[in-house]
């Protein structure tokens, strides 16, 4: 998800205008990119594991 977020991102500040990432106060990408990151964390942490699966 996050390199998805980066290539849109990327392609975005490409063709549109320059849209730096803005951490104080947050803009609407820098707020994408920790949601992001949310969902990769909160998606690695939900998926089942291997162990004491016999």
């Amino acid at each position: 998800m996050t390199v998805i977020w980066f290539i849109v991102w990327l392609i975005a500040n490409n063709v549109g205008g320059h849209e730096p990432l803005l951490l104080d106060p947050v803009n609407a990408w820098t707020a994408t990119l920790i949601l992001a990151i949310g969902l990769d964390l909160g998606a690695a942490h939900a998926r089942p594991g291997q162990r004491g699966r016999h």
